[in-house]
């Protein structure tokens, strides 16, 4: 997309939603109650939405509008795709119209609220667990404002599953439940998945000559050097790499974070107690063991000798006190979904005491550890963000560009994969909102790579042999929102009928020119033991 504004997420437990940002508290309470199902399973698209107009005693043609944000040209695209599929029915007269950020943002976050006669078109990233896609966009707790629940879907057995997948630890009996839980979303259809996301990077040959994708979006530029992951980018010592941002960044401070660009221009800067690899897998990162006591509480050893780049020197107080400047800040839930307290044991011994049995813990307690300086008020980490991580922040021009130079006093010693220190120096990141004016920068030469190239430009850069390519499965999902509180999309037979109509294969390959995949359920093939099959005999 052309700005991506959200929610963001580490390789933990945040969701990010692209195109979508502030936080709130819940608004007037719509809902979608669970439906029998009881349809005739030979029943077309038309035939469904005739039978749900029937129900709810709606005439045909029914006027409604489809929405985009104006800085998504790929989602206004696959939104008036959607509007001519329902136009073509009869039962429908279906109005395309484009808002500006700022009036889309109020319009999704608001639409059960305001009861509107609309559908959105959005796309949203989560982490490692399943549940980072599930409970913000179904559970009743996540409705709109305070989560991407937009249209205030409520199902009892729903939450239920939600909660059972959040609390189970073992891999089967998780895997089990968010079977069940995506054959009921199956079912109910409260929103239609679209599309599964790729992350691509497209680079000049002659400036690199490998890269490796992360997966998650906000964590572009990780593989410059990540030796939790074993991997880093080859240069000759002292080089500079030149890449891109969408946007400028917004707030560097991990707690009020709520862009995926500022997650982008930080992850450089910033080290969690774990880490999670390319692959998924779970890795030290400041913390070199750990191991869990009991099912809420987990004991932790810290590396010696860790620095901060304000010369500060990692303890576990570091650790506590970080935990709690969550409290009461955009970011709580980060933290506060599971944490309790931490007991500090010694300098580099630490418990942490959970609220409740949590399965996804290791994956989601890799949240920033920032300087004391920081939770005393004393450093600002919105003007100036400090770190453990191998680079540190520079300087920046609104704008213009993020700058980052190598961190010596990085605590890494090197191993027979990684090397003590990054070869690359300087990380510029040029701020280029505008999606052609990247195509053009990187054609230039004025970038080294970038990672925010239309998909539609990189099919097109990609058969050019001055530059290569490198494509990752995403956690990442489009989808269509439904006003499930107004007739007749009250009705599941009308939810499930608009389903069957979306175009996906189309919009896959002519939107996005072939990036990404159809898909039919919320949970992402990047996690495959999670992941199911398209399920089509619950369509």
């Amino acid at each position: 997309m052309g700005c991506r504004k959200g929610f963001d997420e580490r390789v933990g437990r945040r969701t990010i939603l692209r195109g979508l940002g502030a936080v709130g508290t819940i608004g007037l309470s719509g809902c979608i109650t669970a439906e029998r199902d009881d349809r005739v399973p030979e029943s077309g698209p038309t035939e469904l939405i005739q039978r749900g107009f029937e129900a709810t005693g709606v005439d045909a043609p029914f006027e409604t509008t489809i929405y985009a944000n104006a800085e998504n040209g790929e989602r206004s695209r696959w939104a008036q795709l959607v509007q001519h599929e329902l136009n073509e029915t009869g039962l429908f007269d279906v109005d395309f119209e484009q808002l500006e950020w700022g009036s889309y943002e109020q319009l999704c976050l608001n639409m059960a609220e305001n009861a509107e006669n609309a559908l959105v078109t959005l796309d949203i990233s989560g982490g490692w667990d399943p549940h980072t896609y599930v409970n913000s966009l179904f559970h009743s707790d996540r409705r709109s404002p305070n989560g991407f629940n937009f249209n205030h879907y409520t199902d009892d057995r729903t939450d239920e599953l939600i909660d059972s997948g959040l609390a189970e630890s073992d891999p089967e009996r998780r895997a089990d439940i968010y079977r069940e839980l995506q054959e009921r979303l199956a079912r109910q259809v409260p929103i239609s998945i679209v599309r599964s996301g790729e992350e691509t990077a497209i680079y000049r040959c002659d400036a690199i000559d490998d890269w490796r994708q992360y997966p998650l979006p906000g964590s572009e530029y990780d593989a410059v050097y990540a030796p939790y992951g074993r991997e880093f980018l080859e240069s000759e010592d002292g080089a500079a790499l030149v890449v891109d941002l969408p946007a400028t960044v917004s707030n560097p401070d991990p707690v009020r974070m709520n862009d995926t660009t500022s997650n982008m221009a930080t992850t450089p800067i910033y080290e969690g107690l774990l880490a999670v690899d390319f692959e998924g897998a779970v890795r030290p990162s400041l913390a070199t063991d750990w191991e869990q006591l009991d099912p809420t509480t987990y004991r932790f050893e810290l590396r010696e000798d860790v620095e901060f780049h304000n010369g500060e020197t990692l303890t576990a107080d570091h650790v506590r006190a970080t935990f709690e400047r969550y409290a009461g800040t955009p970011r709580e839930t980060d933290v506060y979904d599971w944490y309790e307290e931490t007991v500090v044991i010694d300098e580099t011994e630490l418990e942490i005491h959970l609220v409740r049995e949590y399965g996804p813990f290791e994956v989601s307690v890799g949240v920033p550890i920032v300087p004391l300086a920081a939770s005393e008020g004393d450093h600002s980490l919105s003007e100036t963000p400090v770190g453990t991580g191998p680079y540190r922040f520079a300087e920046h021009a609104d704008g213009e560009y993020w700058r980052l130079h190598r961190f010596d006093g990085h605590w890494f010693d090197g191993d027979e994969s990684v090397p003590a220190r990054p070869p690359v120096e300087t990380i510029t990141m040029r701020i280029i909102p505008d999606p052609a004016s990247r195509r053009a920068a990187i054609e230039a030469g004025e970038l080294d790579l970038a990672t925010q190239i239309s998909a539609a430009d990189v099919t097109d850069l990609e058969t050019q042999s001055a530059y290569c390519v490198e494509r990752s499965a995403a956690g990442a999902i489009d989808f269509l929102v439904y006003p499930a509180y107004l007739e007749p999309f009250t009705n599941a037979d009308v939810r499930r009928g608009i389903d069957r109509l979306i175009p996906r294969e189309t919009i896959v390959e002519d939107v996005y020119a072939g990036v990404g995949a159809v898909a039919y359920t919320p949970i992402p093939s990047l996690l495959e033991e999670f992941a199911v099959d398209s399920m089509d005999s619950d369509r």
